[in-house]
């Protein structure tokens, strides 16, 4: 017995240098051709290259993520994002790691009253990009990017062709394929929005009966194509519901109250609930590029010298008030700049659904003499990846994008200095 068990572990330790000897020949074709799009990580320890090496990676790509996952829970952020490094180098397919890393950076880095720390978005959009490149013939992360645009920025322009590259894949989610219509009818598309709807509905007709599921998605469909083409006519028709206009009286004032401190406020004509007035604090002259091409290489660190701050205004009986303290999060408010922009901003296309009701998605029932203006946008061109499974004409389209759409909005900036803000002069400083 004593001498099976020598040949056994024999034939193990043989096998394992086989494999070694295969590998040593395998690894440098492996990064060659099909190794992760970013430079090798930094931090790994040495048995853990020693395991990566020896073909164990999707292995320690998930015990990586059961840590990360306990990082998470516990409310330690910031481990989270080395070790979402580390397992998409080690396991560069795994595609939840990617869309749960691009929301974690996107959604869950907050100041002390829940606003986002904006500088981490243009992060989260170049690890999207980084996942479609080295899974690129597959819908889900082309989705998750295009949310990232619809939801957390609320830019349906750009996102627009995310999801359309998302619905030439056969194999999407039913449900998601809605997604494009949604966004088609926020950037103005609205022709674009009725045809996919349409499109849609006819598909599901094709399985209707065939169990809940497919008579669901039939209704859906059918109330959604039926809801859109109703809110057109009402909007825009012969006798449309958004004219005459509304003055909308905006205004806008801000008051320092104290140190990092901010007092806003001021009005919006809308005669129901439901309205969001958007306010920016910035450094003056710089804005943040939600593109992934924002970042030239991958990286955690933000820039640490930029002052980004922006929230969401609630309008009650055509007011708006907020005491806005940045001084508990001095991290992410640096102050860093001599001058600041207050911008406030009232647009349609993510209003309520009874306010578009009245104003319209686009803002064609809306007006203010002092602060309306015509916002002009067309998303920014898109490399389809080589072997993402879409069409030459789309791929076209996206490359050099020339639709251009229009919309109404309302919007005033003030300017604050350092010395404003944080109230130098008034402290003898």
């Amino acid at each position: 017995m004593k001498r099976n068990y020598s040949k056994l572990w024999i034939a193990i330790v043989v096998l394992l240098l086989i494999q070694a000897g295969l590998q040593m020949r395998i690894f440098p074709l492996w990064v060659r051709n099909y190794a992760p799009k970013q430079a090798t990580p930094v931090g790994l320890a040495p048995e853990q290259l020693l395991v990566a090496v020896a073909g164990f990676r999707e292995f320690m790509a998930a015990i990586l993520w059961v840590r990360a996952d306990g990082f998470f829970d516990s409310g330690n952020y910031d481990a989270v994002l080395p070790m979402l490094r580390l397992v998409t180098w080690l396991d560069p397919h795994n595609l939840d790691v990617y869309s749960t890393g691009a929301w974690h950076m996107g959604y869950n880095f907050t100041d002390e009253s829940q606003r986002s720390d904006r500088r981490y978005i243009p992060m989260a959009l170049k690890f999207l990009e980084e996942g479609i490149q080295n899974n690129p013939t597959v819908w889900d992360l082309y989705f998750e990017m295009g949310w990232m645009y619809y939801h957390k920025i609320q830019d349906p322009v750009n996102a627009v062709p995310w999801m359309q590259i998302a619905n030439e894949y056969p194999d999407m989610i039913p449900a998601r394929r809605h997604m494009l219509a949604h966004s088609f009818f926020k950037a103005g598309r609205f022709n674009d929005a009725v045809d996919h709807w349409a499109k849609l509905f006819l598909d599901a007709e094709k399985d209707r009966g065939k169990d809940w599921e497919a008579n669901n998605t039939y209704d859906v469909r059918q109330n959604n194509l039926e809801d859109t083409i109703l809110d057109l006519l009402r909007r825009y028709g012969p006798n449309p519901e958004t004219q005459p206009p509304i003055d909308l009286g905006f205004d806008a004032t801000v008051k320092v109250v104290r140190p990092r401190v901010l007092l806003v406020e001021g009005k919006l004509g809308i005669p129901t609930i439901g309205a969001r007035v958007t306010v920016i604090l910035r450094d003056k002259g710089r804005t943040l590029q939600y593109s992934p091409s924002a970042l030239k290489t991958f990286t955690f660190e933000v820039d640490s010298k930029l002052t980004y701050m922006q929230d969401s205004l609630a309008v009650r009986e055509e007011k708006f008030r907020r005491e806005i303290d940045m001084s508990k999060d001095p991290k992410m408010y640096p102050f860093k700049a001599e001058e600041y922009e207050v911008e406030f901003i009232f647009e349609p296309r993510y209003a309520s659904p009874n306010i578009q009701a009245r104003i319209g998605s686009d803002g064609v029932g809306m007006y203010d003499a002092r602060y309306l203006e015509l916002a002009r946008e067309k998303p920014s061109p898109i490399s389809v990846p080589e072997y993402a499974k879409v069409s030459d004409a789309l791929r076209r389209e996206l490359a050099n994008p020339t639709r251009e759409t229009t919309y109404y909005r309302v919007r005033k900036v003030i300017t604050l200095t350092r010395a404003d803000i944080l109230m130098l002069g008034q402290r003898g400083e």
